[in-house]
């Protein structure tokens, strides 16, 4: 029988004239021809030639869509977050001049219920009472709608007890006829305006400064700049693969185009109108509510030093030039508030019947300025002033609250809006995979 044969080239180990086998001097062992392909690694074979490139670009073009869903969701939840947190510094603004609101309405009505003598009537006892109340309460919610200021606002409290303690003091010997009661109240009203007042300042201070970088933050569009990129090169990648594939239309490729194009102009959109709305808040009702603020401390400061002129018989020069300071801040600051002319009537009134208390007691007649400075009669110091303070307090407030409100209410769609734009992002980039593939199969 003849021995098999085969077609399989078969390594014959050479062997040396010595003997000695191969590759120890001699010729090169020889291996099974055509057995292991060319060493190419796998990444060069799928990114070899024109389907390598496609598959590359691909890629990117899926990194970009990716890119664009989430930079784009992402600006718009900053966008978001950014509001909330002006909402809270602005409610903080709000909680904080009402606080230093309060501190000097109660002051003011100490002092005035002073020059009565004796007891205060009990509507002026009620209203210090109340006015202490809400301070006492605005420290308390303060501190805990914004636990940064915690520490500072326990400082102000204990401030605060000090000089209702002071006041208690100097009403005791009021009620007695003690001159020693003008000493513990002209104290009390030092001690406020130097001890705890500048802790208001502070803390009103400190979430302004916040509140404005949050609207700042809340146009957050520039973070949109990455996906307008991410969309180019996606375009770009169309063009190319036009050009190399000679098929003018990828319908999966260009309706991923399009669905970011629509995502990235919503997003756009949405931040645009965030940033719209802001501003205006910015510059609008909040703005009014802070002036507004302003004015009330300002007025209620006047009034107090009014009173205080007066206690100090004759040697209250100071108090009355304070007075005069915080009547012009009035004036100007409400000379630039919009729809003012009758809050700005209504100072003018307080302030020609404080001229008056000013030229009875000038000339001599205390007890004359003293009534008219403590009367509710129409054209009295008492009646005018408090006629002033409930309007611009009411003008305040509404003001406030209409910003507050109106920051509370834009971040309505906003996550909505996020997760979809994420998700067209990610069926983007499905259709990119798909539009790729097809090229791929039709250049094969």
């Amino acid at each position: 029988m003849s021995a098999p044969t085969t077609n399989i080239p078969v390594a014959i180990p050479a062997r040396s004239s010595s003997g000695a086998p191969s590759g120890s001097g001699g010729r090169p062992t020889r291996t099974i021809a055509g057995s292991i392909p060319g060493a190419r690694s796998v990444i060069d074979r799928l990114l070899h030639g024109t389907p390598g490139r496609m598959r590359l670009f691909g890629l990117l073009g899926v990194i970009a869509a990716v890119l664009l869903g989430a930079v784009s969701a992402n600006a718009l939840i900053a966008s978001q977050a950014a509001v909330e947190r002006a909402a809270n510094n602005t409610a903080q603004v709000v909680r904080a001049q009402s606080i230093h609101v309060d501190l000097l309405r109660a002051d003011a009505l100490a002092t005035n219920a002073f020059l009565v003598g004796g007891l205060e009537s009990p509507e002026s006892r009620s209203k210090y009472e109340t006015a202490l109340a809400r301070v006492a309460s605005g420290i308390a919610e303060a501190a805990a709608a914004q636990p940064a200021d915690g520490t500072v606002l326990g400082v102000l409290a204990e401030k605060v007890q000090r000089y209702a303690a002071l006041v208690e003091q100097a009403r005791a010997n009021n009620r007695l006829g003690l001159p020693v009661g003008a000493q513990y109240l002209t104290q009390a009203s030092a001690g406020l305006r130097s001890d705890a007042i500048p802790i208001v300042e502070q803390v009103v201070k400190a979430n302004e400064d916040r509140s404005s970088k949050e609207f700042d933050r809340s146009n957050s569009a520039l973070q949109l700049l990455v996906g307008v990129v991410a969309l180019l090169g996606l375009v770009a990648l169309a063009v190319w693969l036009a050009r190399r594939t000679h098929r003018y239309l990828n319908p999966s490729l260009t309706g991923a185009i399009a669905l970011l194009l629509v995502a990235l102009f919503v997003a756009a959109t949405q931040i645009s109108g965030i940033a719209s709305a802001t501003s205006q808040v910015s510059g609008g009702s909040y703005q009014r509510a802070v002036a507004l603020a302003d004015v009330t401390t300002a007025a209620n400061d006047a009034r107090a030093n009014e009173s205080l002129t007066l206690i100090r018989r004759g040697s209250g020069a100071d108090n009355e030039k304070a007075w005069v300071a915080d009547a012009k801040t009035a004036e100007d600051t409400l000379a630039r508030v919009r729809d003012s002319s009758g809050l700005q009537q209504q100072w003018r009134a307080y302030s020609d019947a404080h001229k008056r208390v000013r030229s009875l007691d000038d000339g001599g007649k205390w007890d004359e300025a003293v009534r008219l400075s403590t009367s509710t009669a129409n054209r009295g110091a008492a009646k005018t002033f408090d006629d002033f303070d409930v309007a611009v307090a009411q003008a305040r407030d509404q003001a406030a609250k209409d910003t507050v409100t109106t920051l509370q209410g834009l971040d309505g769609s906003v996550a909505l809006i996020a997760v979809l734009v994420a998700l067209a992002g990610l069926v983007a980039s499905w259709l990119i995979v798909r539009g790729i593939s097809q090229r791929l199969e039709e250049y094969r």
